[in-house]
């Protein structure tokens, strides 16, 4: 479905050209999801315990990799998101 999605996504939407108007924005909406991204992972990283998507606990090395996951890929969203306020 989400993929569909994307197939079907207008580029020249009016919420695209709004935001394409707008990095700021943008910017601002990635820099949220970002930190809270970091801020989750560094948590669980500091308890050990960590998460899935259907709310189990999982502990040990698996624990310890999603952690580290998801602050990088928060870090890489928080990148992202000061790339497009500077640049634009």
């Amino acid at each position: 479905m989400f993929a569909k999605a994307l197939l079907s996504a207008d580029v020249n939407s009016p919420t695209n050209r709004w935001l394409a108007a707008h990095p700021l924005v943008l910017g601002l909406l990635f820099l949220a999801i970002g930190g809270a991204l970091l801020g989750s992972g560094y948590c669980e990283l500091r308890q050990g315990v960590s998460h899935d998507r259907y709310g189990n606990e999982i502990r040990g090395g698996m624990a310890k990799f999603l952690a580290l996951f998801r602050i990088v890929a928060g870090a890489g969203l928080c990148v992202f998101a000061l790339y497009k306020m500077v640049a634009g």
